[in-house]
């Protein structure tokens, strides 16, 4: 269940994924919720948090305040996302240390964003896990 330290290292030496994922949550900003001066962003299975630093580059170019939500079970990696939340985030990132499918949000996504690893879409329980 919970991923070794190098395993996270292999999927964030790739900066083009990186790359697509910030373009993505940006266009979805800019088209999607144009109209919304703030949005919602849930990150789950959020690991050492690229995806959740993607979201933050994006709202910021997209003009947009963020509620973003870090969701992550590891216990290893929630000491890397909560290290990130008091130095670098600063408050613009709830972390939550729990199973995404056990989770009560507290609001509603405008934006829900995963990176689960593996090769095909039924790796790390993928439809399980973003069933509702």
């Amino acid at each position: 269940d919970n991923l070794q330290s190098q395993t996270y290292e292999v999927f964030e030496k790739d900066p083009i994924k990186y790359s697509q994922y910030e373009k993505a949550i940006f266009e979805a900003l800019r088209t999607e919720h144009k109209e919304s001066a703030s949005v919602c962003i849930v990150v789950v299975g959020a690991g050492r948090g690229p995806l959740v630093r993607c979201a933050l580059r994006a709202g910021e170019r997209a003009s947009k305040t963020l509620r973003v939500y870090a969701v992550e079970k590891n216990a290893n990696a929630i000491v890397t996302l909560r290290n990130a939340e008091a130095t670098e985030w600063k408050g613009k990132v709830k972390v939550i240390e729990a199973d995404m499918r056990e989770w009560e949000a507290p609001e509603k996504a405008d934006l829900l964003v995963s990176e689960l690893l593996g090769s095909f879409g039924d790796n790390e329980l993928s439809p399980e896990c973003l069933d509702g």
